[in-house]
């Protein structure tokens, strides 16, 4: 078996192994799992992720029937981040202002909802002392989270529609700094950090962009920013995800 896909480095399974998914309408062509289970390998740790590629027709009937099986817990694809909140018996506070789950826990025979991505990013940027000034597109989940996250940065929010971001504001508690994205281009080169969390085609908007470009997009999954220098997606951000869900697992 190609160790680029495989379930886990030795692909064994135990009664007391801790069982995770990854599930996306093209899971198995995801690094997650692999970097997860490379990583509980050298750790010692007895778990494994397995990528399940999920149609969207199938996915109320996978994530219900999660509360009975021996899956632990699941990372969810950009595409069902949304869909899974009706199905959750729980949530975390993130959840319900980020209005998106990201990673699904069974407690029992319940689900039990977190949105990770935002500590996430949050992570990555901590990790680089030079960024201080940001700009998040969009009003996405992401974005939701970030603005609750990173306060303490110099923040601007830009969308096409500045409604959005007026009702992210009020919805939030939270004075945002608004602007428009001109579909005539932004020029985001002062900003240290681009942040998109559209799922939209926004190069047209963007004349240059700013000294790091970042989404949790996959390679699967169309980027604005993957044309521009200094780009950072999903696969970029890989260790700070495994670092997270395993500290999970180990609680």
């Amino acid at each position: 078996m190609n160790e680029e896909n495989s379930m886990n480095l030795d692909d064994r399974i135990s009664k007391e192994t801790l069982l995770y998914g990854y599930i996306a309408i093209s899971a198995s062509t995801n690094r997650l799992s692999h970097n997860f289970n490379k990583t509980l390998k050298e750790e010692g740790l007895n778990g494994m992720m397995i990528p399940m590629n999920i149609r969207e027709d199938d996915f109320y009937f996978t994530l219900s029937n999660m509360k009975k099986s021996h899956v632990n817990g699941a990372m969810l694809g950009i595409e069902y981040q949304k869909n899974i909140i009706e199905l959750l018996d729980s949530s975390s506070e993130m959840v319900q202002k980020s209005r998106a789950c990201d990673f699904v826990k069974r407690v029992g025979h319940t689900l039990e909802g977190s949105f990770i991505s935002g500590e996430v990013v949050k992570t990555f940027i901590e990790k680089n002392p030079s960024i201080k000034k940001i700009v998040i597109v969009g009003d996405e989940p992401l974005a939701r989270s970030l603005a609750l996250l990173l306060q303490e940065y110099e923040l601007s929010f830009y969308d096409k529609e500045i409604e959005k971001l007026l009702r992210m504001s009020e919805d939030l508690h939270l004075s945002i700094d608004i602007n428009y994205l001109s579909v005539n281009g932004v020029d985001f080169s002062g900003f240290d950090l681009l942040i998109d969390t559209t799922m939209e085609d926004i190069s047209s908007s963007i004349v240059v962009g700013a000294k790091i470009n970042l989404d949790t997009k996959d390679t699967k999954t169309f980027s604005s920013l993957r044309q521009l220098q200094n780009y950072i997606g999903f696969d970029d951000l890989l260790d700070f995800y495994t670092n997270y869900l395993i500290e999970d697992l180990k609680q």
